[in-house]
Protein backbone atom coordinates (compact mmCIF):
# COMPACT_ATOMS: atom_id res chain seq x y z
CA UNK A 1 0.00 0.00 0.00
CA UNK A 2 2.97 2.28 0.88
CA UNK A 3 4.00 1.57 -2.58
CA UNK A 4 1.22 2.78 -4.87
CA UNK A 5 1.05 5.73 -2.50
CA UNK A 6 4.84 6.76 -3.20
CA UNK A 7 3.98 6.18 -6.49
CA UNK A 8 1.19 8.28 -6.73
CA UNK A 9 3.13 11.00 -5.46
CA UNK A 10 6.02 10.74 -8.00
CA UNK A 11 3.10 10.73 -10.71
CA UNK A 12 1.83 14.11 -9.52
CA UNK A 13 4.92 15.82 -8.39
CA UNK A 14 6.81 14.63 -11.88
CA UNK A 15 3.46 16.49 -14.50
CA UNK A 16 3.75 19.05 -11.45
CA UNK A 17 7.22 19.75 -12.77
CA UNK A 18 6.83 19.01 -16.14
CA UNK A 19 3.45 21.71 -16.17
CA UNK A 20 5.55 24.14 -14.45
CA UNK A 21 8.04 23.69 -17.14
CA UNK A 22 6.02 24.45 -20.13
CA UNK A 23 4.17 27.84 -18.68
CA UNK A 24 8.11 29.22 -17.71
CA UNK A 25 7.91 32.99 -19.89
CA UNK A 26 11.46 32.13 -20.06
CA UNK A 27 10.95 29.33 -22.70
CA UNK A 28 9.31 32.44 -24.78
CA UNK A 29 11.49 34.60 -24.96
CA UNK A 30 12.80 35.54 -28.61
CA UNK A 31 10.99 32.98 -29.57
CA UNK A 32 8.08 34.55 -32.00
CA UNK A 33 6.90 30.81 -32.94
CA UNK A 34 5.56 29.83 -29.46
CA UNK A 35 3.84 33.48 -28.24
CA UNK A 36 0.46 33.55 -28.11
CA UNK A 37 -1.42 33.98 -31.40
CA UNK A 38 -4.45 36.08 -32.32
CA UNK A 39 -5.26 37.63 -28.83
CA UNK A 40 -5.13 41.02 -29.38
CA UNK A 41 -7.57 41.85 -32.38
CA UNK A 42 -7.99 45.62 -33.97
CA UNK A 43 -11.67 46.92 -32.93
CA UNK A 44 -13.21 47.70 -36.60
CA UNK A 45 -15.21 51.05 -34.59
CA UNK A 46 -11.62 52.66 -33.51
CA UNK A 47 -12.02 55.15 -35.79
CA UNK A 48 -15.91 55.86 -36.03
CA UNK A 49 -16.69 59.55 -34.09
CA UNK A 50 -20.48 60.76 -33.94
CA UNK A 51 -21.55 64.61 -34.33
CA UNK A 52 -25.00 65.73 -32.71
CA UNK A 53 -26.98 68.40 -34.54
CA UNK A 54 -30.81 69.80 -34.91
CA UNK A 55 -31.79 66.35 -32.28
CA UNK A 56 -30.02 64.18 -34.41
CA UNK A 57 -26.72 61.88 -33.92
CA UNK A 58 -24.62 60.95 -36.98
CA UNK A 59 -21.90 58.22 -36.93
CA UNK A 60 -18.25 58.90 -39.36
CA UNK A 61 -16.69 55.95 -40.53
CA UNK A 62 -18.75 52.77 -39.78
CA UNK A 63 -17.20 49.39 -41.11
CA UNK A 64 -19.06 48.19 -43.82
CA UNK A 65 -19.79 44.47 -41.59
CA UNK A 66 -21.62 41.46 -42.02
CA UNK A 67 -24.27 41.41 -39.54
CA UNK A 68 -26.11 44.51 -38.49
CA UNK A 69 -24.60 47.26 -36.00
CA UNK A 70 -26.96 48.38 -33.41
CA UNK A 71 -27.01 51.72 -31.95
CA UNK A 72 -28.27 51.65 -28.36
CA UNK A 73 -28.47 54.84 -26.07
CA UNK A 74 -28.88 54.22 -22.01
CA UNK A 75 -29.94 56.93 -19.38
CA UNK A 76 -27.67 57.24 -16.90
CA UNK A 77 -29.87 54.34 -14.58
CA UNK A 78 -28.95 52.01 -17.59
CA UNK A 79 -32.30 51.75 -19.29
CA UNK A 80 -32.54 51.37 -22.80
CA UNK A 81 -34.18 55.09 -24.63
CA UNK A 82 -33.72 53.89 -28.05
CA UNK A 83 -32.32 51.61 -30.24
CA UNK A 84 -31.52 51.56 -34.04
CA UNK A 85 -30.14 49.78 -36.92
CA UNK A 86 -27.05 51.48 -37.96
CA UNK A 87 -24.83 51.16 -41.32
CA UNK A 88 -22.74 53.25 -43.31
CA UNK A 89 -25.87 54.44 -45.62
CA UNK A 90 -28.08 54.79 -42.66
CA UNK A 91 -25.90 56.19 -40.03
CA UNK A 92 -28.51 58.61 -38.47
CA UNK A 93 -30.50 58.79 -35.65
CA UNK A 94 -33.47 60.36 -33.87
CA UNK A 95 -32.77 62.39 -30.79
CA UNK A 96 -35.89 64.77 -30.62
CA UNK A 97 -37.84 62.50 -28.22
CA UNK A 98 -35.05 62.47 -25.42
CA UNK A 99 -35.81 64.81 -22.52
CA UNK A 100 -32.83 67.94 -23.06
CA UNK A 101 -30.53 68.51 -20.44
CA UNK A 102 -29.86 64.77 -19.69
CA UNK A 103 -26.92 62.88 -20.06
CA UNK A 104 -27.18 59.44 -22.11
CA UNK A 105 -24.72 56.90 -22.84
CA UNK A 106 -24.44 55.80 -26.88
CA UNK A 107 -22.91 52.26 -27.23
CA UNK A 108 -22.05 50.56 -30.71
CA UNK A 109 -22.97 46.95 -30.55
CA UNK A 110 -21.73 44.17 -32.65
CA UNK A 111 -22.42 40.32 -33.02
CA UNK A 112 -23.67 41.22 -28.69
CA UNK A 113 -20.82 42.88 -27.66
CA UNK A 114 -19.75 45.89 -26.89
CA UNK A 115 -17.59 47.92 -29.32
CA UNK A 116 -17.11 51.60 -28.70
CA UNK A 117 -18.96 53.71 -26.05
CA UNK A 118 -20.17 57.66 -26.16
CA UNK A 119 -21.62 59.93 -23.75
CA UNK A 120 -24.47 62.68 -24.70
CA UNK A 121 -25.19 65.58 -23.40
CA UNK A 122 -28.55 66.86 -24.55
Amino acid sequence: MKKVIIACILLTGISTLQAQTATNPTNWENNSSNAPKGIQQDNEFATTEINTENGRVTFSELPELKKAIWAIITDATGAVMTQKRVNPTDNSMDLHRLPKGEMYFLTLVYKNKSKKGFVLHL
